[in-house]
């Protein structure tokens, strides 16, 4: 027999890597907290449109919600790369749980504010950074890293489904029955995953808590990523398409009042098209990537969501507009599946937590600016023309920027996670 052959017999007769009980618990959890993050997607706007009408105001609840991802993903790498993981996630589910069923309460007594919906949201956006930059930093503790594309796939999935397929659809559904009723679930979702979470078990890490600044080990983990040139070109291409984003969803619900036609309910299906679409995509990218090769598919990615924002910009039918948002779905969670297997492959352990949180304060920072802008553009365009075009113009500007980021993607999206050697961890 060849050396080949009993290499290949060998590799045959050993058990493959599974997931174990520890990746189980936190897919569950991020699947209830992500159903959570659903319903107050819909739920939080819509309570605010029945406090006001100004299109700005409401806007600044998505402000609220995305803000800490520019004010607190820094300190909140260093912190994680010193914490325990594992208390972490369980810390900042109940940490949600009791705010959303504070503001359950204040429904329910008629005691409700937007400067509390505002508070409300800063919170569990704030817990909300903590907990899914460390869900990200757990993922190569637990699994092996052939299973990483496998094993992001699946928590790329959970949180789709929960957040873009079920959750809004049940907030929608909800807010039909009473205003009070979204929040009360919510809390309860956000409590059931910190329980699932008491299952992880993580072996201890092999490091030592640093007697350094908080500065200090800020500035490390800026040095290695921004001296990582496929990192940094990633994260700056991510954050200028959800800037765009944010421009185009920051006042989507009155786009869907007002343009669409749609109730409570109906809104929600806008979210499950875009739940389904990224659910296909968190299946397909695997085989897309061995088809097509990651270059390919983050150039068709750029490309799709600029068409798909351009069509819901100009539409007025709503199946329509729901296909838009499930192709831009399915394109979105294919890029995120590739780069986050990436990061988690190639960063070392003992930073991952800091340069994962510098990468997203890039990918999610302009979040809270793009929020804005889309407000002050509907404010803006409403006064100079009318209100549908004001409503749509967030949409035009948000596939312009979108487009021009495709341009620039064909050459500058050359090396990286998509050479031959990738995989072996190489910076270009």
């Amino acid at each position: 027999m060849s050396a080949t052959e009993a290499s290949r017999k060998a590799s045959e007769g050993a058990p493959r890597p599974r997931f174990g009980l520890g990746f189980t618990a936190v897919c569950g959890g991020m699947f209830l907290a992500n159903l959570a993050s659903g319903i107050s997607s819909v739920a939080f706007p819509w309570l605010a449109t029945s406090l006001t009408e100004n299109a700005l105001l409401i806007s600044g609840v998505a402000v609220l919600l995305e803000l800490p991802w520019l004010l607190a993903s820094l300190p909140a790498g260093v912190f994680i790369d010193r914490a325990d993981h594992r208390w972490t996630l369980v810390l900042t589910h109940l940490f949600r749980a009791l705010i959303a069923g504070g503001i359950a309460l204040a429904v329910a007594t008629g005691s409700t504010e937007l400067a509390l919906i505002y508070a409300a949201a800063f919170l569990i956006g704030s817990a909300t950074v903590l907990n899914e930059n460390t869900s990200q930093v757990v993922v190569p503790r637990l699994v092996p890293s052939s299973l990483l594309e496998r094993a992001n796939g699946y928590l790329v999935m959970t949180d789709t489904v929960g957040g873009l397929f079920i959750g809004p659809w049940l907030g929608g559904l909800l807010l039909g029955a009473s205003l009070t009723l979204p929040f009360a679930v919510e809390g309860g979702l956000f409590a059931g995953a910190a329980a699932l979470m008491l299952l992880v078990v993580l072996a201890p890490r092999a490091r030592e808590l640093p007697n350094r600044t908080l500065r200090t080990e800020m500035a490390e983990g800026l040095r290695y990523f921004w001296g990582h040139p496929v990192l940094r070109t990633l994260g700056l291409f991510l954050g200028l398409l959800n800037l765009s984003g944010a421009i185009a969803l920051s006042t989507q619900v009155l786009y869907a009042q007002t343009i669409l036609g749609l109730e409570a309910a109906q809104f929600g299906l806008l979210f499950l098209a875009g739940g389904i679409g990224a659910m296909l995509g968190a299946w397909l990218t695997s085989t897309l990537e061995r088809r097509l090769g990651a270059r390919r598919i983050l150039l068709i990615s750029l490309a799709g969501n600029a068409l798909s924002s351009l069509i819901v910009g100009l539409a007025s039918n709503a199946v329509l507009v729901a296909l838009a948002i499930a192709v831009g779905g399915m394109l979105s969670t294919i890029w995120n599946v590739l780069t986050v297997s990436y990061r988690q492959r190639i960063v070392p352990e003992e930073m991952l937590g800091r340069v994962n949180s510098i990468y997203r304060l890039l990918a999610w920072g302009p979040l809270p600016l793009g929020s804005l802008l889309g407000g002050v553009v509907v404010t803006v365009s409403e006064a100079l023309t009318t209100r549908e075009i004001g409503l749509r113009t967030p949409l035009i500007l948000a596939a312009l920027l979108a487009g021009a980021l495709t341009i620039v993607g064909f050459t500058k999206l050359r090396e990286g996670i998509w050479s031959p050697d990738y995989r072996a961890g190489g910076k270009d």
